[in-house]
């Protein structure tokens, strides 16, 4: 019998990285509590980290590899060396007779936080000529990627200052439930509360009454508004004399006619779009202009909407003309060993659709008619890994249908879901608790204090599981490619870490870092860095002058296009859905931990009294809701919590796959009421379009 151990590890289902410590008895993992000796999550941690654990030993899980043998989610079980003998001799012919291009990957999200993933993934797909690569970020970060490189050139990722500001203006982000998200902060609660002890304000721009609004201060807003508020509130700054003269002019151009595009976007033409009274648009441009500092951070709200690339190209502009960029509590630029910048913008497009990739991969929207649409380059063999669209995008009926005319489908998991249930094979994958990893690929980039970890494996693998980065491997290696996985992910980090400024230098610098002092020395990590770097904007802007562009052409049209739209003016569709994450989950792959069900949450939409009346809704009753594009039903309970105009409901329930929990606790899949529609998606960045969906309520 084994002696119980306590392991420090660190948690891998979100981007805050929180160091925990995990107990082991007998090989097994018995208990995960807070580390508080880790340099950055300081003792933090969430109950999602248990409910790793509830998956690492869920009796549904996907132990060995699977070989579908009749119907959808009818599979045996195989050897491995059948299964990568069979789908490297498909894999093989597909490529001989349609090319190279007939072959495409999609990622999604638990294997998104594995440093060996993401790297190996670029191996495989270099060495096998991949040109079609999609992700599950069109339904989260793209439009704020493609923003950045709009304004900058290039995927410059900034992140927001909390610890050293002393305003923070969050538009249609959570980070308080989220602990962070496209930011590395386990403890960003306690940055935010530092801005208020300063005797600055935290001010939450939500449709719903989120955990962070509910702490700090709550504006509502009409869910999928932003780009109309956030440009009123950017011409109120302006208006009232906030602008950061000497930045502007030694840092961009186009300010004359960024002006000029704004000249409608009066504080009451803010109003009457977004909801927000003019004087509180007033007011918010006052404080955040005359803030000693002031920030700005936006997430899956103001990304996943109409016009998601233009909130954020806004959100920057804000912090931009006040001279809150590139300064202490303003917006810095994150900093990691490797700039994580994608390829630019439209390096490749969609062969049907036309849009575009960004930071590297293209919408989610693009895959079923690149897949189904006959020509060259046409999708004929995919692999998927780690992802369930079915329910993480609105194209997932589509996609459904799309991929069973596939010459090859094969995914790489922890579960049987509801769209890889339609592979001809499921490989088994590592969880975070049997691999090693560090925050390395992005995550250290994210940081707003940079510092640095590792663990190794917490627990051996169960059954004949594999990390994706042998998969790749080996099949690169069947298919004559062996030349490129002649370096491990761990010596290609280990490499990186060395030659960095912290590094080793392989020995002539023996204080510095490597892979294994990590590992072995370092048990709770290092600190590399007090605060992000400011001062550094010329490393960043990749623009020929090297100054950013406040006027491009795309964002130019894009406020064109916003004057235009009539989306919102449609009398049958007088409501406002919005997508709602929850706590105690994690998009599609969540539902099925023991330990995050136990409160026995279920699926429900959240209204307000003042609508339930007026649509004579009762509270906990079910509910027809409508949109242009489809239609669910549901419960709905009434909530202060929500503002009136707007009805939230979670996203990524309504599970019919492998998992017998995740199907038990029933709700409805609310990408059903998301337009599936390529031309319906964010023009600029392909984003699919979660929130602000006009909607009707009715009793059922």
């Amino acid at each position: 019998m084994e002696e119980q151990r306590d392991v420090s590890t660190f948690c891998r289902v979100c981007e805050p990285m929180c160091g925990v410590l995990a107990t082991v008895k007998d090989g097994r993992i018995t208990k995960i509590r807070s580390n508080p000796d880790h340099v950055l999550s300081k003792g933090h941690f969430c109950k999602k980290a248990m409910g790793a654990v509830d998956i690492t030993y869920d009796p549904d899980r996907v132990l060995h590899p699977l070989k579908r043998t009749g119907g959808p989610g009818e599979f045996e079980r195989v050897s491995w060396e059948q299964a990568f003998s069979e789908i490297a001799e498909r894999l093989s012919t597909v490529r001989s007779e349609s090319g190279n291009a007939a072959f495409a990957t999609y990622i999604g999200n638990p294997p998104a936080f594995a440093s060996a993933n993401a790297l190996a993934h670029n191996v495989m797909a270099k060495a096998l000529g991949v040109k079609w690569r999609y992700s599950v970020n069109s339904e989260d970060a793209m439009p704020f990627v493609a923003a950045v490189e709009t304004l900058f050139g290039k995927g410059s990722l900034t992140r927001p200052d909390f610890w050293r500001s002393d305003l923070g203006l969050i538009v249609g982000g959570n980070p308080v439930g989220s602990h962070g998200s496209l930011i590395c902060e386990p403890i960003v609660g306690k940055a935010l509360k530092s801005i208020v002890d300063r005797g600055g304000r935290v001010i939450a721009v939500d449709p719903f009454c989120s955990e962070t609004a509910n702490r700090f201060e709550h504006q509502p807003i009409l869910a999928g508004s932003d780009p109309y508020f956030l440009s009123a509130l950017l011409k109120s700054v302006i208006d009232q004399g906030f602008v950061d003269s000497a930045f502007v002019d030694r840092h961009t151009n186009g300010f004359d006619e960024l002006c000029e595009i704004l000249a409608p976007c009066s504080a009451d033409w803010g109003e009457h779009h977004s909801g927000i009274p003019a004087e509180t648009i007033r007011d918010l441009a006052r404080q955040f202009g005359s803030a000693r500092s002031a920030t700005i951070y936006g997430r899956t709200g103001t990304c996943t909407q109409r016009h998601g690339t233009l909130a954020n190209i806004l959100m920057h502009l804000i912090a931009i003309v006040t001279g809150n960029l590139d300064s202490e509590g303003g917006l810095s630029f994150g900093w990691g060993f490797v700039d994580s910048a994608g390829p630019r913008i439209g390096t490749t497009t969609s062969r049907t659709t036309g849009l575009p990739n960004v930071g590297g991969s293209l919408p989610s929207v693009a895959l079923p008619s690149d897949i189904v649409e006959p020509g060259d380059g046409q999708v004929k063999a995919l692999m998927m890994v780690g992802a369930n669209p079915a329910l993480a995008a609105p194209v997932g009926g589509m996609l459904c249908e799309a991929v069973q005319q596939l010459e090859l489908f094969f995914s790489l998991d922890l579960y049987v879901n509801e769209t890889n249930r339609y592979a001809d094979y499921i490989l088994p994958c590592a969880t975070m608790w049997e691999r090693e990893d560090v925050p390395f690929v992005g995550m250290l980039g994210m940081m707003l204090r940079p510092s640095m970890y590792a663990t190794a494996p917490v627990i051996e693998r169960l059954g004949e599981v594999k990390e994706e980065w042998e998969i790749y491997f080996e099949l690169c290696n069947r298919l004559g490619q062996s030349e490129a996985t002649a370096v491990t992910p761990h010596d290609m980090i280990d490499g990186i870490i060395r030659r960095s400024r912290f590094g080793d230098k392989f020995g002539e610098n023996p204080d510095g870092l490597n892979y294994d002092k990590l590992l072995n020395d370092h048990a709770n990590g290092v600190e590399l860095m007090e605060h992000m770097p400011v001062g550094v904007l010329e490393d960043f802007v990749a623009n020929d002058n090297q100054l950013i562009h406040l006027a491009a052409p795309e964002f130019i049209s894009e406020m064109e296009h916003l004057f235009a739209d009539d989306y919102f003016k449609q009398p049958q569709f007088p409501l406002r859905l919005h997508s709602l994450r929850e706590v105690l989950t994690h998009n599609t792959w969540m539902h099925n931990a023991q330990s995050l069900a136990k409160s026995r949450r279920s699926h429900f939409a959240r209204i307000s009294r003042e609508d339930a009346d007026q649509y004579g809704i009762e509270d906990n009753s079910e509910v027809w809701i409508r949109s242009p594009y489809g239609e669910v039903r549901t419960i709905a309970r009434i909530t202060r919590k929500i503002s009136p105009g707007n009805v939230a409901l979670p996203h990524g329930w309504g599970h019919q796959g492998g998992w017998q929990v995740a199907n038990q606790r029933g709700g409805v899949n609310a990408n059903v009421l998301a337009s599936d529609s390529p031309a319906d998606s964010d023009r600029i960045s392909g984003g699919s379009v979660l929130n602000g969906i006009p909607i009707s309520l009715s009793p059922a």
